[in-house]
């Protein structure tokens, strides 16, 4: 059976990798050993995208569940060996596809839907601060597949 890796993101040291894989883990990697720090079990094996934070204390992943998961690696794991997820994302109504993290905020992140809208969440409350496209007259009339970067 040939599982698929569907993202990946560096921190912005380059020193570690998240990758996102149909497995449905997230893996955080040592890029100059190789070696796995965190495997993080995800709510949804489903998994589309992935995302450092600014400082490389939190990754983001979203997929087919429709919302975006946040995990904090500085959070203790359960019971079961877990990484608890420490923020959800809900208000796509459909698929997650990509989503990145503000510059310089940890604070802030773009989710970009199957529902053809592209969301700006505040992280801390996990509202939504903006929503692009949808039921706008100039928004996108297909899905969001990929958000490339920051202008």
């Amino acid at each position: 059976l040939l599982l698929q890796v569907y993202s990946l993101d560096w921190t912005s040291e380059k020193n570690r990798i998240v990758s996102a894989s149909q497995d449905g883990r997230l893996i955080v990697w040592n890029a100059l050993t190789s070696q796995k720090t965190h495997a993080i079990k995800l709510p949804c094996a489903w998994v589309m995208t992935c995302a450092f934070s600014p400082t490389g204390q939190s990754v983001a992943c979203g997929g087919l569940d429709s919302v975006c998961s946040i995990f904090n690696l500085n959070s203790l794991c359960d019971k079961d060996g877990n990484l608890p997820v420490s923020r959800t994302l809900s208000g796509h109504k459909g698929y997650v596809s990509s989503c990145q993290y503000v510059p310089d905020e940890d604070t802030h992140l773009i989710t970009g839907s199957g529902d053809q809208t592209c969301v700006l969440w505040d992280i801390t409350t996990g509202l939504r601060t903006s929503v692009f496209g949808g039921e706008f007259q100039s928004g996108h009339t297909a899905d969001v597949l990929r958000y490339i970067g920051w202008f």
